[in-house]
């Protein structure tokens, strides 16, 4: 694999993993503060969001191989984007019950299209490395996020955090688009 396939996977997990990870850490705080949730709905939330990716993922695997991996990982991260902005708007805890199933829904599809894509890029006898690498990067930037996501919400609030969740999320859309283009020109 040519090392500006790998920066490209590299940058992909990232922009990925921020757009989730961004949220990760502080969604808790959010549910208490914002919206008076019990212990109970911050673990049926999760819940919700883990079952619903889970039992989604092999059917979001057939679509893979049939609609291709980068049409379904767009529409995964766009529904992950639009899900992350839509926390803006939230005003009862039912809402995000129905943003939760969304958003299990966004991220199964985003899974499978973005190891299809992973396997696609490496070479036979070097894709362990080539996993390892993303997998790396993928965590750290995960990591980073925690620290940012603090950072944003206690100096701007929890909109600007998930605006900048939705543009990851659409700039990782916008990065696989643009990456299957140059592959087929």
């Amino acid at each position: 694999m040519r090392s500006s396939g790998v920066a490209v996977l590299i940058a992909l997990g990232t922009l990925s993993s921020l757009g989730g990870g961004l949220l990760g850490p502080v969604y808790p705080i959010f549910l208490v503060n914002r919206l008076s949730a019990s212990l109970v709905d911050v673990g049926a939330l999760t819940a919700i969001f883990g079952l619903v990716a889970a039992l989604l993922k092999v059917p979001a695997g057939r679509l893979v191989d049939q609609w291709g991996k980068e049409r379904v990982y767009c529409l995964g991260i766009s529904m992950a984007a639009a899900c992350s902005l839509s926390y803006i708007f939230v005003s009862a805890l039912p809402h995000l019950y129905i943003i939760e199933t969304l958003y299990g829904i966004a991220y199964a599809f985003q899974g499978p299209a973005l190891l299809a894509i992973t396997m696609e890029m490496s070479e036979r006898g070097r894709r362990g490395f080539l996993l390892g690498t993303f997998e790396s990067f993928y965590d750290i930037s995960a990591s980073v996020a925690a620290l940012v996501a603090v950072i944003i919400v206690s100096r701007f609030g929890f909109e600007w955090l998930f605006a900048m969740c939705s543009g990851c999320q659409a700039s990782a859309g916008l990065f696989v688009v643009r990456f299957g283009r140059s592959r087929s020109a």
